[in-house]
């Protein structure tokens, strides 16, 4: 044994000088590390490439590269294909579609249902969508075995310093904020002679069909003519409507798709209440921006959500006549607004959340950088070109299949 671990010491100095044995094992760290980098790109390439013969290849190292250049090459490679990897590639459930799930188990044994039946029906309910068949071959992708031998043991660092506390923020003086005798808006509620079961989330509840929300908006699309270059987004709060804002008379007010904002009986609700309440309100009215100047850069992979989103900031607020000084710094203070894609069971956490083919036109014109910004308004300010919601109230769920 002392034979071999001079032998291994001997080595080690003729390949890199005197270093001393932490630096060699952070050397074959490193290695390990490089190497199973490279074993990946080399999958993700044969995924992605198979039926692109002018794809971008990864420039090949030169002989005596070192390692921080050929890491430096992959992750140039990652930051130019990393929105195509991930473009449809949604693995798993939403923290939100998990939590309707266990509600819906619940819910279904309530209403007479064995603990069977009711887990079969809620997994067959609430699902991700389905992945295209790239995504299934990335998904199917061996994972690299740790080489825990070759790791070095962690070096216990300084605890940071608290800082200090912040003074708290005054309250700005009016009437509490509280949706607590809110009742949801008549248009969403489930239509006469639909079934449903309630569940309760964060402590609200929620009317479920299918597991799916009552009354979701169709995945319709109306396309927007090339003639109209720049335009920014409209949403109107009260009825979901996205549209086109242009100068372009021709265009002006069109139609493009429906989405929905808020959850529970703060959906699609501009009470200033609702508006005021974090997780649970509408988008507030008002001017928004996209996150990045690089129309490129302004879809991007939200963790929180798992899906590609598009994060929107309220720059002007609209309408502050109609709330309270402690609603005006409530809704100021709200974050986290975000156009994304909205899964079945779903609602929304101040977002616009669309339906997939919705989503993915909207997507491709704020990456395309034809739309720069959003305006959000209370009211319909189109009403001539406005049309009627797309409200699909029809549901083939039935509370008697619980007990087959």
């Amino acid at each position: 044994m002392k034979q071999r671990n001079q032998t291994g010491w001997q080595t080690a100095r003729s390949a890199c000088g005197c270093a001393p044995r932490a630096a060699t094992l952070r050397a074959a760290q490193s290695a390990n590390m490089l190497r199973a980098a490279v074993l990946l790109v080399m999958a993700v390439l044969m995924v992605f490439t198979t039926d692109a013969p002018h794809a971008q290849q990864l420039p090949p190292a030169a002989p005596k590269a070192s390692a921080a250049e050929a890491a430096g090459q992959i992750a140039d490679f990652f930051g130019e294909v990393g929105d195509q990897i991930y473009e449809d590639c949604i693995f798993e459930l939403s923290q939100e579609q998990i939590e309707i799930q266990q509600a819906l188990i619940v819910a279904y044994i309530k209403a007479g249902a064995s603990a069977a039946v009711a887990r079969r029906l809620a997994v067959r309910q609430i699902h991700p969508p389905k992945l295209s068949a790239k995504c299934e071959q990335i998904r199917r992708l061996p994972k690299q075995p740790e080489e825990s031998a070759n790791l070095v043991p962690p070096v216990d660092e300084k605890p940071p310093i608290p800082a200090a506390p912040k003074p708290p923020a005054k309250i700005p003086a009016g009437p509490l904020i509280s949706i607590a005798n809110k009742k949801t808006l008549p248009q969403w509620d489930c239509a006469p002679g639909v079934d449903f079961v309630t569940i309760q989330l964060n402590g609200y509840a929620r009317k479920l069909t299918g597991g799916e929300i009552c009354n979701p908006y169709e995945d319709v699309v109306r396309e927007v003519p090339f003639t109209a270059v720049k335009f920014r987004l409209g949403y109107t709060i009260r009825t979901g409507r996205l549209f086109v804002i242009s100068s372009d008379p021709q265009v002006n007010g069109q139609t493009i798709a429906w989405a929905i904002s808020g959850r529970e009986m703060c959906r699609n609700n501009p009470d200033p209440d609702c508006l005021a309440t974090r997780a649970v309100g509408p988008l507030p009215p008002g001017e928004y921006s996209f996150g990045a100047n690089n129309a490129e850069q302004r879809i991007t992979w939200g963790p929180k959500t798992k899906r590609n989103v598009a994060g929107i900031y309220l720059t002007k607020l609209w309408n502050r006549d109609k709330f309270t000084a402690r609603q005006t710094a409530a809704i100021l203070s709200r974050g986290n607004i975000a156009i994304h894609e909205r899964l079945k069971g779903e609602m929304s956490e101040a977002c616009l959340g669309l339906e997939a083919k919705g989503w993915a036109y909207i997507a491709s014109l704020i990456k395309s950088g034809r739309a720069i910004g959003v305006n959000a308004y209370i009211d319909e300010p189109y009403p001539q070109v406005a049309e009627n919601p797309p409200i699909v109230v029809a549901s083939s769920f039935s509370l008697t299949s619980l007990f087959k």
